[in-house]
């Protein structure tokens, strides 16, 4: 006859209850007060966000900004310049960005009122806003440059572009910052391949945000003029946001860099834009693309529902410590009890 004892019973629950005690130890997702606030910030201005859409006509449909972000643009339009992908649009909609990036800020040791730059594509308005909600929630003086192309889905709306939403964020009051410069963005971010009525939208757009639009001769002098800035305004850290060409150059090597949070002192593997100046002279650097990838190394969720839960990072050491004590259970396990045949 085969049976469970009691004890086997016993050993599977204790297994069971330990693999949840090392879940939970492993992956806190809990928010402290001020990331709490933080994350709660950058939500209500996204509902805000999709209302003031719903009323002014340029929201999104309900099944591409599933989750009411109202930073998520149109599939084309005259400001648009490449193919994106929707999800990661969405993902970077998620307000627990803000908290990460505020744990960035934080483990690179800025302290209020240190400097910063943020120099971003309108491809990922939400990622922009969780960069610029954090540096403003740490006291961080950021130098902000936006490229107003934005790829499919990003802030592309005719009636949405960056600018404008920028204007209403810090008409609400979620904002503070307005940028410094904006560029045209796509090719050489001088506006490269825009039709004209899409280019003159862009200029018309800034120029009623009252921010100068940097001019530049080519590639090369959009990445030193931007590289400029940068080291003027002393910046101890640089965050890309997108694929800005001047950000990136027009090097492959830029491929072989790790998204995320990158040291400085390897611009051997960045490339030939801004972020390879950066890395070059000392700054460190996160690079904010390939969300998919960066996703499952901090532990927010891609492309779901927004929770207001913090990121949740599991170490390799406390996966090893679960299989190890799956694998000692199995081994000592007696699954089967053989009876002796009756006479």
């Amino acid at each position: 006859m085969n049976s469970f004892s009691a004890n086997a019973r016993f050993r599977l629950l204790l297994l069971a209850t330990s693999l949840a005690g090392l879940w939970y130890l492993a992956a806190p997702a809990v928010l402290d007060t001020e990331e709490r606030l933080l994350w709660e910030k950058v939500r209500a201005a996204q509902l805000h966000l999709s209302q003031w859409r719903v009323q002014n006509g340029s929201a999104a449909s309900e099944q591409d900004d599933r989750w009411d972000c109202g930073l998520i643009g149109v599939e084309w339009s005259s400001i648009t310049t490449t193919l994106g992908d929707l999800g990661s649009k969405r993902a970077a909609c998620n307000p627990a960005w803000a908290v990460q990036f505020s744990r960035w800020y934080r483990d690179t040791g800025l302290q209020p009122g240190d400097p910063i730059a943020i120099y971003s594509s309108a491809s990922f308005p939400g990622m922009l806003l969780n960069a610029i909600a954090a540096a403003e929630a740490r006291g961080l003086e950021p130098l902000l440059i936006v490229s107003l192309g934005a790829s499919t889905w990003g802030a592309n709306h005719l009636e949405a572009p960056w600018p404008v939403l920028a204007a209403e964020l810090r008409r609400s009051g979620f904002v503070r910052k307005r940028a410094d410069y904006y560029t045209l963005g796509a090719g050489a971010e001088l506006g490269h391949g825009l039709s004209p009525e899409g280019e003159t939208l862009l200029r018309r757009a800034a120029k009623d945000a009252g921010v100068e639009l940097l001019s530049a001769a080519d590639l090369e002098e959009m990445v030193a003029r931007k590289t400029e800035l940068l080291d003027k305004h002393q910046s101890r850290l640089l965050v890309n946001i997108g694929g800005s060409q001047a950000n990136l150059g027009d090097s492959e090597d830029i491929l072989r860099l790790t998204p995320g949070m990158v040291p400085a002192g390897r611009s051997g593997l960045a490339g030939n834009g801004v972020i390879s100046a950066a890395m070059h002279n000392g700054i460190p650097v996160i690079h904010m693309l390939n969300l998919k990838s960066i996703s499952s190394r901090v532990g927010i969720p891609y492309d779901s529902p927004p929770r207001n839960m913090a990121p949740a990072q599991v170490s390799p050491w406390w996966s090893g410590a679960g299989l190890l004590l799956f694998f000692v259970v199995l081994l000592t396990h007696r699954r089967w009890r053989l009876d002796p045949p009756e006479d």
